[in-house]
């Protein structure tokens, strides 16, 4: 059963509200289109990924996410698009967001350079009707809190720049870039979004014939809030079987780390792709939930499923 306080009512009630408000997910190596246009048309193949996140488990009204992203392949070597459908769900609020992405791209030797465009439709729903929604002293002695379920759309715009070489990529992008209202001012409800700031790169570096080492880095701001950095570790095995460890800032004044999260994946062919991560929280909230849990699948399109040529060095006479 969730328990809210009064405390935690009022916030959503009298005051204007401004912090993280996109979804967080561990595995952003594997995802980068869903926060940063610019991905869009990255491939010459589709390529369709979907998320499931159950953040801070075994804590009542924890974040619970999941996303669905559909990657088109290149047109014309220079045009991309994109297509993202992105649901969340924490404490009595539900998110729905839907996304389309465009990208134009310059291609010069073996780099791309890309710049995109995002359109963005939000949907907001606090339901203050919902059964497990309790109060210490009881409702009827707030009358500012109302039993209402009610609901709020608004539109965005975003962009975001890629660059993608053979060994290394680096992006930056802004999915959110309008300040939109998402008051309700029948119910004195009054929240404002913010913008979401992110940068990204990652090297690759060949250890062996076999492995392969990724280190990638993801940057995050919101504003007043604090900002975020995700060190991603991540080596392969033939291309095939990967396993990462990933340090995540943004933790508490006591721990400056805010999880160590463990991934592992494996492409099961040269289509399809699975990936586990978890999250090991390192602040004051560890006493009270049981880590956070992140479910990916990839599956592409129309990739080059041919074997791979061999080159036998014989002669014959």
């Amino acid at each position: 059963m969730i328990k809210y306080t009064f405390a935690i009512l009022l916030l959503f009630a009298v005051c204007s509200l401004s912090a993280q408000q996109d979804n967080l997910f561990t595995q952003f190596a594997y995802n980068k289109l869903s926060f940063n246009p610019g991905v869009a048309g990255e491939n010459q193949y589709t390529t369709i990924t979907g998320i499931y996140r159950d953040q801070w488990s075994g804590l009542a009204g924890s974040p619970q996410s999941q996303m669905l992203t559909v990657n088109f392949p290149t047109l014309f070597n220079q045009l991309g698009f994109g297509l993202s459908l992105n649901r969340s769900e924490v404490g009595i609020q539900n998110k729905t967001d839907i996304s389309g992405m465009y990208a134009y791209r310059v291609n010069i030797a073996e780099t791309s350079t890309s710049v995109g465009l995002l359109l963005n439709v939000r949907n907001f729903v606090n339901d203050f009707t919902r059964p497990d929604l309790m109060a210490v002293d009881g409702f009827e002695l707030d009358p500012a809190i109302a039993r209402i379920k009610y609901s709020t759309t608004n539109f965005n715009v975003g962009i975001g720049a890629y660059h993608k070489a053979k060994n290394y990529y680096l992006g930056f992008s802004i999915p959110r870039m309008i300040k939109s209202n998402i008051d309700d001012d029948a119910y004195n409800i009054n929240a404002t979004e913010v913008r979401h700031i992110y940068a990204m790169a990652g090297v690759k570096k060949a250890l062996s014939l076999e492995w392969e080492f990724y280190p990638q880095l993801l940057f995050k701001y919101s504003e007043n809030a604090p900002y975020d950095l995700d060190a991603l570790a991540l080596f392969t095995y033939r291309d095939q079987f990967h396993c990462g460890l990933n340090f995540r800032t943004g933790g508490t004044q006591k721990s400056f780390i805010e999880s160590v999260d463990l991934i592992v994946g494996f492409n099961f062919n040269k289509r399809i792709f699975g990936s586990i991560a978890y999250d090991f929280t390192t602040t004051e909230l560890r006493e009270f939930e049981n880590g956070s849990f992140e479910l990916l699948i990839k599956y592409s399109f129309n990739k080059d499923t041919s074997p791979s040529e061999i080159q036998n060095p014989r002669y014959f006479k």
